[in-house]
């Protein structure tokens, strides 16, 4: 089981890899936890910048939820369910490092939820994208679920996908933004796009991530602590200084 969900070090990231091409990565509950375990790992590690989730095999990024998980379940099932799909999905969208999300091929139900928990989503011309519940289990999201795929897609959007359960494809989704990019070598580019992330100001990239979190709720935004920490940081002033002088800055994240 612990196969079905690979974690590796690659310079300044933690590469997940989604592992059960046989069932097009398809999530069992045991993968989910991986999953938040490795959302825990790289904002425990401060020699970590990012976190890159992609699916194995060249299908699938993630086709949902396993749906033998389902059998046999009752309506306080799916409650906790939801509700455990809410946890895992609440701790990778929470993560203070940048979540990159590699998308080759279907991004399905509970993947597509995964995929919207990260920050930057480059994807395949293959890759493609649908909650399909309408015609499939007949089941439904979590407010929260729903809530994030609005946020990536917009109420409309969403509102089509769901109820004619149709796919979104590529070009679609990078139309939309949901995608930064659709790329023919998808491994060139992913290698790229993590050695711009890793080598950014870490405080910046926490910083920005942490005031969309704040502004995704109703209401004024107090970001003076956030301000302070970032302007009151030693990378700040190295680089202020660096840029006057023309010098090089190596980032610290303090």
């Amino acid at each position: 089981m612990s196969d079905h969900v690979l974690t590796e070090v690659v310079g300044r990231s933690l590469r997940v890899t989604f592992n059960r091409p046989e069932a097009r990565n398809a999530m069992t509950f045991e993968m989910y936890q991986k999953l938040a375990e490795a959302a825990a790992q790289v904002d425990a590690d401060p020699n970590l910048r990012a976190l890159v989730l992609r699916g194995a095999g060249g299908r699938a990024f993630v086709a949902g939820t396993d749906i033998a998980q389902f059998r046999g379940f009752t309506g306080e099932d799916g409650v906790a369910y939801e509700q455990r799909i809410d946890e895992v999905l609440g701790a990778l969208a929470a993560v203070d490092k940048p979540v990159i999300a590699v998308i080759d091929g279907h991004c399905v139900g509970g993947g597509l939820g995964i995929a919207c928990c990260a920050d930057v989503r480059i994807g395949s011309a293959a890759s493609a994208f649908s909650v399909p519940i309408a015609r499939t289990l007949g089941n439904t999201l979590s407010a929260n679920t729903l809530r994030r795929l609005v946020r990536a897609f917009g109420e409309p959007r969403t509102a089509s996908m769901l109820i004619t359960a149709r796919k979104v494809d590529a070009q679609e989704a990078l139309a939309c933004g949901f995608l930064t990019a659709v790329a023919e070598d998808l491994d060139a580019e992913a290698e790229a796009l993590i050695d711009r992330v890793v080598t950014g100001a870490p405080l910046t990239q926490w910083a920005i991530k942490e005031n969309l979190r704040r502004l995704a709720d109703s209401g004024p935004v107090d970001d003076a602590d956030v301000v302070s920490r970032v302007y009151g940081s030693q990378d700040f002033a190295n680089a202020v200084e660096g840029f006057l002088t023309k010098t090089p800055v190596e980032w610290t994240g303090e």
